[in-house]
């Protein structure tokens, strides 16, 4: 039978305070490959299993070709840290499957599917399109940034779910607090398309996700703001977290900083911009 391979890379979502609005790829990929069979199989980290009618893998395939299929996947993107495993997943699984079917897909199409199912356009859109992207609404626009900027990444080594993070949220904001951030991410988008410090100076301490999970993970605020003390332009949440995100001109001193914050409990990766999204 037919196989279908694709993958789709990792990506970190809010960016601070772009939250739920703004995600930027990187350079860890999911690869999956696909046949249609009679019954449903996924092989991954040396084990084979029948996906739940509820997991996502099993859902976006069924989404996108109607049938079961046996799924062989081999993902860098560490779950359950901040980095798109899902949305990763899922783009590389929907296209997978669709090109086991016959079908080549594009990327609008993979970005409907996925976004519809996992919930977050910011890092759907990034798996996808690649590099830095805005999603609101089912909508989605690629944004310039700037070559000058290097991105840094401290990966805790102990998960934290996403559903457990976005329990810790509020149901409700202040209108002065809202005001503030819209603030921030123009003033981050600003820093992103320029490299200038004085707008990302005005972009950090966001009001809406982070100050409500830094408890969840207190090692993220101080990889946070040890990056900042060494030199660290920006300094944010990957996603829900654990991971911290730190962005620099110099990778070296900020590196070296949060490792020491996280010592034996984790790992300091530089990560380049997945430009191409799905492949």
């Amino acid at each position: 039978m037919t196989k279908g391979i694709a993958s789709a890379p990792g990506s970190s979502a809010n960016l601070g305070p772009g939250f739920d609005c703004l995600g930027l790829a990187v350079e860890l990929r999911c690869r999956v490959e696909a046949e249609l069979a009679d019954d449903w199989a996924v092989t991954e980290l040396g084990r084979t299993y029948e996906p739940r009618p509820t997991d996502f893998v099993r859902r976006v395939a069924e989404a996108t070709v109607g049938k079961p299929v046996h799924l062989r996947i081999d993902n860098e993107v560490p779950r359950s840290r901040g980095l798109g495993s899902s949305a990763a997943v899922m783009v590389a699984t929907a296209a997978a499957a669709l090109r086991a079917s016959g079908h080549e897909p594009t990327s609008a199409e993979l970005f409907e599917q996925v976004t519809a199912i996992e919930g977050h356009g910011d890092n759907a859109g990034a798996a996808v399109y690649g590099g830095l992207v805005a999603a609101a609404d089912g909508t989605l626009r690629q944004l310039e940034l700037s070559p000058s900027l290097v991105f840094v990444f401290g990966i805790p080594d102990e998960p934290l779910k996403t559903k457990q993070a976005r329990h810790a949220l509020p149901t409700d904001i202040s209108r002065a607090a809202a005001a503030r951030n819209v603030a921030r991410v123009a003033f981050l988008v600003e820093g992103l398309r320029t490299g200038d410090p004085a707008a990302f100076e005005h972009a950090a301490d966001d009001e809406i996700h982070e100050v409500h999970r830094n408890p969840l993970s207190p090692v993220t605020g101080r990889m946070m703001t040890a990056a900042r003390e060494a030199g660290a332009l920006h300094a944010a949440w990957s996603g829900a977290g654990p991971t911290a995100l730190a962005i620099c001109r110099e990778a070296a001193p900020v590196v070296g900083a949060m490792q020491r914050v996280l010592a034996d409990g984790g790992r300091v990766v530089v990560l380049d911009v997945a430009e191409s999204g799905w492949a």
